[in-house]
């Protein structure tokens, strides 16, 4: 019955909202435009001739329009003039060259591999006096290990562009150098990828001897978690504290705090965590062993009175967004007057939030009636997902046009619409409806679900993807029983962006099941993590 009311509310009023490129052109550049141009050129509705008239019409030139907008129209590879000549050189002629090409050609770790002993040592020779980092890289690719040499002469930056291209090469670091390295304005980014990777573990293992009062924030917080995956529980400490006194956000102040707590056990952690104003895991999960109450949780209503402002409509809340995102705190309060209605609800608490500057947790439940159906955790797990989302905006398109309150990428949207659903003339823009948005993510999870039972792990999914999740599970080193179980492998899942999401929509998630009335312990969700993966192993 449910099923034939959702097709009778498709086939009666269809969602007819689609541009061609002349109306495009007289709309603002956002990513609403950005992705109706997109959308022509995958359909192949822009020529190569238009196409070449619409660079200044895309506003985020990266990505997927990139991709598609290249394929009608190729970039060639730009070679500033002043170095073009540099390029009639090769290997067996570049000692022919002026000085300025033979180090701008040196800057190549190809370049330099494809060269004979003899000719980077006299290379070396004529740069070192006016170009030493490139008579540096020119000796060291002359000796056994480049990636050992730069790491026993402490030459941090050609260490992390040989690392890139000796990936393979495992070696122990002396402590002089991992102090040096450290200091490298590219070690944060080194650091995170072989720790959350796990690779290059005579390299990992070097790192834990690195000063933790020479690092900070994020840096910090990994080489802890670093430290703990060698048992070296007091310098993970060190970085954990490190981290914590560094942090300038409170969420990620209170993640350094609980890692201080749960290797130290020290009570006063816990209760300096349990009395954190901000709604994350590690302070509701202090709250409830402590036995304190949630964050200050505000139930954002709104008036009955009318609204003319089409919520359907992705340029007029593109506009919207770029007036809010503009606007100082007089110009918001004018604003949340405005949108003070049920109907803009949404937009009422995404101006609220802002007037804020984000320090108060409010929560909303708009178009509760698509969701009053389904069973109380599966309504918390849809609006969980949707506050990360998109705080609930019908028309919210990300850099990677997902679509909706639901953020709904199109191919999901069209394979759940066109072929598992089979409604007839499916669009994809149909998701912008909060009532279609609900109804594919409550089908989508029930497909998660069948795989995997725990709302982290189906947070997961709905992020990266059910391959990567699928991948990530199937992994001996992931949510095993361990002394720092589950919170180790959560803070080690290999998309950043994944990482985060989850540990949000748990929060979320939480808060939620407490709306609605049917509580639910955050400890008991940590508790069957290790379980449910074990209980998993039979369906991935």
């Amino acid at each position: 019955m449910r099923l034939f009311l959702f097709l009778f509310l498709f086939l009666t009023f269809p969602f007819a909202a689609e541009y061609d490129l002349k109306t495009l052109r007289i709309k603002e550049n956002s990513l609403a435009k950005d992705y109706y141009i997109h959308r022509l050129l995958e359909e192949k509705k822009i020529n190569k001739k238009e196409a070449q008239n619409l660079a200044n019409h895309i506003f985020r030139y990266v990505g997927k329009i990139k991709t598609e907008f290249e394929k009608l129209v190729p970039v060639q590879t730009y070679i500033d003039p002043a170095y073009a000549p540099c390029f009639n050189y090769n290997k067996k002629t570049i000692l022919d060259a002026n000085l300025t090409c033979k180090n701008y050609r040196s800057n190549s770790l190809y370049f330099i591999s494809s060269l004979d002993k003899t000719t980077r040592t006299k290379l070396a020779k004529e740069l070192k006096q006016n170009y030493p980092n490139s008579a540096f890289k020119l000796e060291a690719f002359n000796q056994d290990n480049p990636l050992a040499y730069s790491a026993q002469k402490l030459n941090s930056s050609a260490f992390l562009q040989f690392y890139d291209y000796f990936k393979n090469n495992d070696l122990v670091l002396s402590d002089e150098f991992v102090n040096e390295l450290a200091k490298h304005g590219s070690f944060k980014t080194f650091a995170q990828n072989i720790i959350i990777k796990k690779k290059n573990p005579k390299i990992r293992a070097s790192l834990v001897n690195i000063n933790p009062q020479i690092v900070k924030e994020d840096t910090a917080f990994y080489l802890g978690v670093n430290a703990l995956l060698h048992d070296e529980e007091k310098q993970a400490f060190a970085f954990f504290q490190q981290a914590y006194l560094s942090f300038k956000m409170s969420y990620t102040k209170d993640n350094a705090l609980f890692w201080m707590y749960l290797i130290s056990k020290n009570e006063q952690y816990l209760e300096t965590l349990a009395q954190s104003n901000s709604l994350n895991i590690y302070a509701l999960y202090a709250k409830e062993l402590r036995n304190k109450p949630f964050p200050e949780i505000i139930v954002l209503t709104a008036d009955d009175k009318k609204s003319n402002f089409d919520l359907l409509d992705p340029f007029l809340w593109q506009n919207l967004n770029k007036q809010i995102q503009n606007a100082d705190e007089a110009e918001l309060l004018k604003l949340a007057k405005q949108f003070n209605s049920q109907h803009t609800l949404a937009i009422y608490a995404y101006i609220m939030e802002r007037v804020s500057k984000f320090k108060k947790n409010y929560f909303i439940m708009p178009y509760f009636e698509y969701l009053k159906d389904y069973p109380v955790q599966r309504q918390a797990l849809i609006m969980a997902i949707a506050r990360q989302e998109s705080r609930f905006i019908p028309t919210a398109i990300s850099t990677s046009y997902a679509l909706g309150v639901m953020q709904f990428m199109p191919f999901l949207a069209n394979h759940i619409g066109q072929k598992e659903l089979k409604i007839p003339n499916f669009d994809q823009d149909e998701v912008f409806k909060p009532e279609v948005a609900y109804y594919f993510a409550n089908h989508h999870l029930n497909y998660l679900e069948t795989y995997l039972n725990s709302p982290v792990f189906v947070a997961y999914a709905y992020n990266g993807g059910i391959g990567f999740t699928r991948r990530m599970l199937e992994r001996p080193d992931m949510f095993k029983e361990g002394k720092y179980e589950p919170f180790l492998s959560m803070e080690l899942v290999p998309y950043q962006e994944s990482r985060i999401y989850a540990k949000k929509v748990l929060a979320n998630y939480i808060v939620y099941q407490a709306l609605l009335n049917d509580n639910i312990k955050i400890s008991s969700i940590f508790e069957n993590l290790i379980q449910n993966k074990a209980n998993l192993a039979n369906k991935l």
